[in-house]
Formats: structure tokens, sequence, C-alpha cells
């Protein structure tokens, strides 16, 4: 049967609960899908490093490479060799070895990366908090983009803006995360004062969120009456004395909520924010956030941040600010006027989901490779 193999050189989370877990979850939900509607077989390949070999082995015993359409890659934020759960090196070469033959068998291989956070001193913490295994380690990352390039055929990232510092010389795309299917049947809020604003995520950028707290406390000065929610973690909002000032405001509401009870919240906002300092790595980042406010048909108010600013203002699902405080009120305020607020409920709710749910990202990686492949079967 003809059959797409999708690669992960780890274990898969069963419940995960952060972004990195989510997503091979998501997609290969989506995969699933796909290869349901497409009658074909889904080869996954995951686990630790003996899982893998097993799982290799089986496939190898099929002989059925003619059959295999592409294989499709997603790495670790660890190097692959130290992705078992001791982070102990095992069978170096069991990977590398089965897309060796995929690629004498001619089957075109993608590999989304998923980050380079390791080039940056003020994110990457060494092993056991060694500076000089930070030299170490980025050595072996570079290995590691080295052993797949000798492999992958197209190289996707979260933004093209991110190959500034992965410095991929051949095919490479974007693949951002996607969107959940949310149930938006409710009624909208009325665009009416006073309007509500919300944000919802960690809170460690403290440029970005004084920024944004001081934009509020300015627009609130100047009597345009928009109040923020403001959703974190308790333990992490206990340690910013500076954000807790803000409390006496009455136009603040600090809540920790998360889950399903963040529908409510959304289903009470107008606008969502997402207050980025701009620095290097937040240039090529695109937060997961973006894409579950869009779920919820909401309009983004962003700071201008590379990546996230070219896909709302490409797309039309709100508008870019400076860092700055009045500027950044500025934009909120641009936003709720009531032409450009449809307009940009519009576009959501026409685009949104059709170009970045999950599963098309999937559709997307297939649509590139099996081009690919009848290329190289036409060659």
């Amino acid at each position: 049967m003809k059959h797409i193999i999708v690669y992960f050189p780890y274990e898969l989370q069963e419940n995960p609960k952060s972004g990195s877990g989510v997503r091979p979850k998501k997609i290969v939900e989506a995969f699933k899908k796909y290869c349901e509607e497409e009658n074909l077989e889904l080869v996954l390949i995951s686990g630790t490093t003996s899982e893998r070999q097993n799982k290799i082995e089986q496939y190898k015993a099929r002989d059925e490479y003619d059959k295999a359409l592409f294989c499709y890659m997603e790495n670790s934020t660890m190097p692959y060799w130290f992705t078992d759960p001791d982070r102990k090196p095992r069978n170096i070469k069991i990977d590398s070895g089965f897309w060796n033959v995929l690629k004498q068998k001619n089957i075109p291989i993608s590999l989304f990366y998923r980050d380079v956070y390791w080039q940056f001193d003020d994110m990457y913490v060494p092993p056991k908090g060694i500076k000089f295994l930070r030299y170490l380690m980025r050595q072996v990352y570079k290995q590691e983009l080295k052993t797949y390039q000798k492999y992958v055929d197209v190289l996707y990232l979260p933004s093209l803006e991110m190959n500034k510092y992965v410095g991929w010389q051949g095919n490479v795309s974007e693949l951002p995360p996607g969107m959940e299917k949310v149930d938006i049947s409710r009624k909208n809020m009325k665009l009416e004062k006073p309007y509500q604003a919300v944000f919802v995520g960690g809170i460690s950028d403290q440029v970005g969120m004084l920024m944004l707290l001081e934009a509020f406390k300015v627009l609130n000065e100047n009597e345009h009456t928009i109040n923020l929610e403001l959703v974190c973690r308790e333990n992490e909002y206990n340690n910013y004395d500076a954000m807790q000032k803000y409390e006496q405001y009455s136009w603040l509401k600090v809540s920790h909520l998360s889950g399903q009870q963040l529908v409510e919240v959304y289903d009470r906002s107008h606008v969502a924010l997402i207050p980025r300092e701009k620095n290097a790595y937040h240039d090529f980042a695109v937060p997961v956030k973006l894409f579950e406010y869009l779920a919820y048909n909401l309009p983004v108010v962003a700071t201008d941040c590379d990546a996230q600013a070219r896909l709302l203002t490409e797309e039309g699902f709100g508008v870019v600010s400076k860092v700055d405080a009045a500027e950044y009120g500025k934009a909120i305020l641009e936003l709720l006027q009531p032409d450009k607020y449809m307009k940009t409920k519009q576009a959501i709710a026409m685009k949104a989901w059709e170009n970045h749910s999950w599963y098309a990202r999937v559709r997307k990686v297939a649509d590139d490779m099996l081009r690919l492949k009848e290329k190289r079967d036409k060659a």
C-alpha cells in the first residue's frame, strides 16, 4: 500500500502540555486524517533508540520502498543522538543509516527544524551549567545540522526569518504552529465601550509586559476606557513586583486560568495582545498563542517582531506597533475603529482556519513533497 513515513527521533508524549510536545501530536493527527482521505497508510516511527531500531527493522522487512511517497521528520530540541530519557547516546548511526537508505531509494525527505535557541547565550543553559560545555554542545548541534544536510531535501522552519541563524543552503520553507478547531458559534462581543483586551501567556518578557501595562495606563488616563485582562501563572506573577504595582487600576484584571477556563475569557474580549520585546530571537519566533487567538476569531495587536508582524500584516489579522507604550496604545485604538475592526474579523474568519490549521500544515508538506517526488520520477 502506498504510504507516508512520519519520523520522530524521540518518544512522543501521550499528554503533552508544552508547545514542543503538542506540535508532534497535532502533526500526527493531521497526517492520519490526510492519509485516511487519500487512502494511504501512515508509517509512524518514533520512540527511544531501541524502539526506533525495532520499527526501522520492521519497515525494512516489508521491502516496500517503491510505495513510499515521502518521509516527514521533526527534530527535538536536543541533538537526536541524546533524545533517550537518560540523554545517553546509543547506536548513533541508527537514524542516519535509515535516512541514507531512504535517500538511496530516491524517497524525498523533509524535516521540521524546531528551534535554534542554542545559538543564544541568554537562552541556552549548557549541561549542569558548565560554560565550557556550551561551546562543545554548539559543535554537536552544528554537526547535527551537517548530518541533516546530507539527507534532507526540504527544510521547514517556524519562520523564514529563522534561517538567518540556521544557515540552510538548500530548499527551505516555513511551517509555523497550527490552529486548533474551536467552537466559535457563540455570539461575538459587540464593539462598544468599555472595550475588552486580553493577554494570555508567560510574562518573563518584562520589557514587553511593562510596556503593555503602561500603554493601558496612558489609554485610560485619556478616557478611552479599555480594560485589560491579563492571564498568567500565579507563581510567575508573584515574582514581578513591577507588574503588581498596576493592580491599583480598575482597568486591570489579573487572573490565573488555563485550558477550558480560557474560553470564557476569549468570549468576553474584543482584541488579543502579543507585546513582545523586539530582539533577535523574537524576530524569528512565531508564538503558538497567536494561533490560539486567531482560533477564537480575535484580532491581534502585536509588537513589530519580524515574523509575527509579517504574518499579521500580510493576512490582515491585526495591527503592529513598535515596542513603545504610546505607539502600542495607538495601535490598539486603530484596531478598535469599527471599519478596521470588522475588516480584520472578516479576514480571520475567511482565511485563518483555511491557511493555518494543523491540517493545512500537513497539506502543505504533502503538496511540496509530492511535487518533488513527481519531478524525480520524471527525471
